[in-house]
């Protein structure tokens, strides 16, 4: 299973995730997967921003 933080699938691009405890890479395809992994893994964080590197 890729989680984005320690696991990726081929192709994915690296997305930081800016949110109320300050900032956490995650590697996905798209910024939906990103943020959707991000929440499934910290769900009481609030995302403020996503850029990719």
């Amino acid at each position: 299973m890729y989680d984005g933080f320690t696991h990726y699938e081929g192709g994915a691009k690296l997305w930081v995730v800016y949110h109320s405890q300050g900032t956490t890479h995650v590697w996905a395809t798209s910024e939906a997967i990103a943020l959707q992994r991000f929440t499934a893994k910290y769900p009481n964080l609030s995302v403020y921003r996503i850029e990719r590197r």
